[in-house]
């Protein structure tokens, strides 16, 4: 369990996933660069020891003479000396006619004659079983018979080659391990000092209370500022949030106080005036009014939450308005009114969240019932070409123009009303989280509620 938690958090640490990055990324470049190394330190050992060879050639080439009608030679000691001093060397010399005249007959080069005639030849090989670097030249000794060019072919094994490669490049390899180590320890320390502003962030929203939503004090650093941006826009949407519940909770509570104080003194009347026979009716009244409030309440709340995290589908509007008409008006009420709906006829199937929709609409329509209309109640649809309107009309008396604006807050109720001032803010929330308007149009006799949604939600 505990290597697993180990492995999560390197996973998802910044931190440790950058260093694992560079020092993938320094492991990789410190390959190359050995094999890089190694390469030239190879090189480097062979031009060296390759010039010795050459050297050693070129002397012996020089320490042939004529003596008596034969080639002789005198071998350079210091030459082989310095050649043998960790390798086998193994020589021949041969004279005009072919005849080995000192040496070993068996070692020979792949190179035409030509060739050892214009300087010294170098070729890799193997002799004896082992392999070998190879040197020949060509010397043209005065009186010689035939064309008078005797051949010196010079052999040296690899071993002092093997050592000094190995020497140069265990060197540079040990180099580049410890820049490699010494890069990674200071990108790690480099990397502490770039997330300290990332620390003293989180220390500083660690240390504060859980009613402080105020803006980060610490300036964050430019690569990070729209993230920190980011966290305090949303503190402060979550502040206004929280602010607005907070209100709502303690208008709720006012408002609830205000009908159960009339239901407690209606019953002490009711209980005291048992004679009064509208006072039964008062008391379903209130106890209507408080069931309404309530059930306005809770849908109020369910629109503000629903608000912040809408769920748009395809909606009917034709469907859902006749739907929410024949649910809204009640069998009976206490006055004749003529209910109609007129349905578009054009298309009018648009992205909302049915649910809410269904909500304002049904608070447009109660209050048209119980504010507004007299002898008629309409409900229209109509489509335009950005929008689609779902008209509540009524004969009623209307809401008074300079009152209009005021009617979309909560709890704000027109002259006279007994409604718990929440129909209309529900409906005018629905409208602005889709992206619509709730307005007024008409005068009384002629009062309509417009809603309108877009068609095309951007």
């Amino acid at each position: 369990m505990a290597i697993s938690s180990t492995l999560r958090d390197l996973r998802t640490s910044l931190r440790a996933r950058l260093l694992i990055a560079i020092g993938a990324i320094l492991a990789v470049g410190a390959v190359v660069l050995s094999l890089a190394a190694w390469q030239y330190a190879a090189t480097a050992a062979r031009d060296a020891y390759d010039k010795l060879l050459a050297g050693g050639a070129v002397q012996i080439a020089e320490n042939i003479y004529m003596q008596g009608g034969v080639v002789t030679l005198d071998p350079p000691a210091a030459a082989f000396a310095t050649l043998s001093a960790y390798d086998h060397v193994f020589y021949r010399v041969t004279d005009p006619r072919g005849v080995v005249v000192a040496g070993y007959d068996d070692l020979t080069i792949q190179a035409p004659k030509s060739a050892l005639r214009e300087g010294v030849v170098l070729r890799d090989g193997v002799y004896r079983d082992q392999p070998v670097r190879i040197a020949a030249v060509a010397r043209r000794l005065d009186g010689a018979p035939g064309e008078g060019w005797s051949e010196i072919v010079l052999a040296q094994t690899l071993r002092a080659r093997d050592a000094l490669t190995w020497d140069l490049a265990s060197k540079a390899i040990g180099l580049i391990a410890a820049m490699s180590l010494l890069a990674l320890v200071a990108t790690a320390l480099c990397l502490r000092l770039v997330f300290a502003p990332l620390t003293r962030i989180e220390a500083e929203i660690v240390k504060r209370r859980p009613d402080d939503l105020s803006p980060i004090a610490i300036t964050p650093p430019r690569e990070v500022r729209a993230l920190v941006g980011a966290i305090d826009g949303f503190m402060q949407r979550l502040a206004e949030r929280i602010a607005l519940m907070q209100r709502f909770i303690a208008d709720a509570t006012h408002q609830l106080r205000t009908p159960l104080a009339a239901i407690d003194a209606e019953v002490e009347l009711l209980s005291d005036q048992t004679s009064d026979p509208k006072a039964l009716d008062r008391l379903r009244g209130r106890i209507s009014d408080l069931a309404r409030l309530t059930s306005q309440l809770l849908d109020h709340a369910m629109i503000q939450h629903r608000a912040q995290a809408p769920r748009f589908a395809a909606t009917d509007i034709n469907a859902l308005a006749k739907s929410v008409l024949s649910q809204s008006v009640p069998l009976s009420l206490d006055r004749e009114v003529s209910v109609s709906f007129v349905e578009s006829d054009d298309d009018v199937v648009v992205a909302a969240d049915a649910i809410s929709l269904r909500e304002a609409l049904a608070n447009l329509i109660h209050n048209a019932l119980a504010h507004g209309a007299r002898t008629r109640l309409m409900v229209k649809v109509e489509r335009a070409p950005a929008h689609v309107t779902i008209i509540v009309w009524d004969d009623g008396p209307g809401i008074a123009a300079d009152t209009q604006q005021r009617m979309l807050s909560p709890f704000q109720k027109s002259d006279g009303s007994h409604g718990s001032g929440l129909g209309l803010a529900i409906a005018n929330e629905v409208a602005a989280a889709h992206g619509g308007r709730l307005g007024f149009s008409g005068e009384a006799r002629d009062f309509s509620v417009v809603l309108e949604l877009p068609v095309d939600r951007k």
